[in-house]
């Protein structure tokens, strides 16, 4: 009975992760098509094409799963609504603050200037600028990223080591024991590690689930070995 319960609280708990990483994942692909629509009008303007123009011509491009809303947008702009005003009804829809500064970004540019193109560019240099800023910051932490890989599989090295060589060595001892206090231990490392992975590389827990996924599966199968 108490091993039936244990299996729905981590199944209750699984699920409750992975909406969390859902959701997380979604934002993240928000972040990364959204610029896009921006930086394709900004081109567009560039060349001479008018506001209309330029985001009929944007909205021939693709932009993942948010293809749809941004296509809906662009659909307000050609039937006369302001760029700043369907940009804010996408906002409602996205709930992403990323995504809201770049709204209010162009909401104000458009009441100081009404240049499109200009106004256009200074919203663009700054999505570039935090593209470059996030690509930096990624390059960065990348060889962290793989010293807590290395870090992870020498615990499991050294726990191999101790497990077939010096405990049989010690004469008769409970090895089912010994195995399942170091099956304990690694998976509360690899939980431990791939949160701790998530925080400092993406500066968010939840993208650390990713990594403990892996780090766990890798558990399960040196487990089975051991």
């Amino acid at each position: 009975m108490n091993l039936e319960i244990i299996l729905v609280l981590e199944i209750i708990i699984l699920g409750i992760l992975s909406y969390f990483y859902f959701k997380y994942a979604k934002n993240k692909e928000i972040i990364e098509f959204f610029p896009r629509f921006f930086q394709e009008i900004y081109n567009n303007t560039s060349s001479g094409m008018s506001l209309v123009e330029s985001v009929r011509k944007s909205k021939e491009a693709e932009y993942g799963k948010l293809t749809p809303f941004i296509r809906n947008t662009c659909l307000q702009v050609e039937w006369g609504v302001p760029l700043y005003i369907a940009l804010r009804n996408l906002g409602n829809k996205m709930n992403n603050k990323f995504v809201s500064k770049i709204i209010a970004l162009t909401e104000k540019a458009s009441e100081f200037s009404p240049d499109i193109g200009k106004s256009m560019k200074g919203i663009n240099d700054y999505v570039s600028l935090s593209k470059k800023l996030e690509f930096k910051r990624r390059t960065e932490l990348f060889p962290q990223l793989i010293s807590f890989y290395l870090v992870f599989f020498v615990f499991l090295l050294i726990i191999f080591v101790v497990f077939n060589l010096f405990i049989p060595s010690f004469g008769s001892l409970n090895i089912l024991g010994y195995k399942s206090i170091f099956s304990h231990l690694i998976i509360i490392e690899a939980v431990l590690s791939g949160i701790v992975i998530g925080k400092i590389t993406e500066n968010s827990f939840i993208a650390g689930l990713k990594h403990l996924i892996i780090l766990f599966s890798f558990s399960i199968i040196f487990i089975y070995l051991l």
